[in-house]
């Protein structure tokens, strides 16, 4: 007697929802639900528009830039989950798990480059690297798995790593999660479904024990690396600290870390333009990772600030702005006018479009200066996205600076 394929559902059908879509093909009866037309040439599956989930639908794998309250699930049988779920499931034990407000990129690509490195079969997965879970399909008992994982991509997490790291904790994605407690619950369950023989890398602050054995990393020495910062030195403390739990020595490590070439849209140098040094820090999206960026400079002259507003407070940033060496401040809506409200005695310059930023950077920063893009909040409100707000700045830099 055939045994009955489960009935699936997949919310969402961007590149994550075919990847899933791809493992699941032959192994159950796929219903794929979304809330524009999609494509389904080729595609085995029952498309729906809109985002009601049947009764008889037994699974829901989201994507996760849907917030789950927009899921209209009719039975409360359903349970809801997502393509790291399923991976963690299978390959726990050789998986290092990685989120946390800022750094989680740059610390799951400098543990994937320190593996590879010492010679480690090493495959960087999930919210950067590959997102195909076929990779699973060639699979080997030496085969460890480097897992970056958003908030969104955690909050229906069952199943933790064997070893969870947590970067940081700052208020973030509140629209999508509703709340800060909420948002610390789904970056908590990293580590929440861990046994007794895993291990728990926590830098965020946050007090949090489950069964893992918890590591607070620190930087006993100064790391040899071409990131910038004492943030980045921070970063590679808790990179060492992931390795070891997979027999790496931190000589070893720090030999691997000298050797790391930095992620782009991070503290990212641009190169001189009419004797300027320009820096392109699109990714930093939170004031924190903003001043982080500031003070890993020897010189900011000029920055450029501002962007979607998400209700996060800025006072603190407000109150840390006067007493950098800044001397132009360079603001996007809706944000940056919030930034400097504090700010005195220096040039703050209101513009809406990348191309006024830039050339007011041009006008205002000294021969020899050093402009920063680093916005302090998303940028929505503006551009597609990061990359289109990176793109855009490159570009004005290179036209105006000829």
């Amino acid at each position: 007697m055939n045994k009955k394929r489960p009935k699936i559902a997949l919310a969402g059908f961007g590149l994550e929802g075919r990847a899933t879509y791809e493992y699941f093909k032959g192994k159950a009866e796929i219903h794929v639900f979304d809330e524009v037309p999609q494509d389904m040439s080729g595609i085995d599956a029952t498309f729906h528009l809109g985002l009601v989930i049947p009764a008889d639908i037994d699974v829901v794998y989201k994507t996760p830039g849907i917030p789950t309250s927009k899921l209209a699930i009719q039975s409360p049988h359903t349970r809801v989950s997502t393509l790291m779920d399923v991976v963690l499931e299978k390959v726990h034990d050789r998986a290092i798990g990685v989120t946390g407000t800022k750094g989680k990129s740059t610390i799951a690509a400098l543990i994937q480059h320190i593996l590879a490195g010492a010679g480690r079969d090493t495959v960087l997965f999930g919210n950067i690297g590959v997102a195909d879970m076929r990779i699973l399909d060639a699979d080997s008992p030496e085969r460890l798995y480097v897992v970056e994982l958003s908030s969104y991509q955690c909050e229906h997490l069952t199943h933790s790593p064997h070893v969870a790291v947590l970067t940081n904790f700052y208020p973030e994605h509140l629209s999508h999660h509703g709340s800060l407690e909420t948002y610390r619950e789904a970056k908590l369950n990293i580590a929440r479904f861990q046994n007794e023989t895993d291990f728990f890398i926590n830098a965020s602050g946050l007090d949090a024990h489950f069964k893992g054995t918890v590591i607070r990393p620190s930087v006993s020495e100064p790391f040899v690396t071409n990131l910038l910062g004492e943030h980045n030195q921070r970063n590679c403390a808790i990179a060492v600290a992931a390795v070891r739990a997979f027999g790496v020595s931190e000589d070893e490590a720090r030999a691997h870390i000298a050797t790391f070439s930095p992620l782009p849209y991070r503290l990212e140098e641009v190169g001189k333009f009419n004797e300027v040094v320009f820096y392109d820090d699109s990714l930093a999206t939170v004031p924190q990772a903003t001043m982080a960026s500031i003070r890993a400079l020897p010189r900011v002259d000029t920055i450029i600030l501002g962007g979607e507003d998400r209700g996060i407070s800025f006072a603190e940033f407000a109150r840390e702005l006067p007493a950098t060496q800044i001397r132009t401040f360079i603001i996007f809506p809706d944000t940056g006018s919030k930034m400097v409200e504090h700010v005195r005695d220096r040039t703050i310059i209101p513009v809406s479009s990348m191309e006024e930023a830039v050339r007011a950077a041009y006008a205002h920063t000294p021969s020899g200066g050093t402009v920063l893009l680093s916005n302090a909040s998303p940028s929505f409100n503006l551009f597609k996205d990061y990359k289109d707000k990176s793109a855009q700045y490159r570009k004005w830099i290179k036209k105006l600076g000829v």
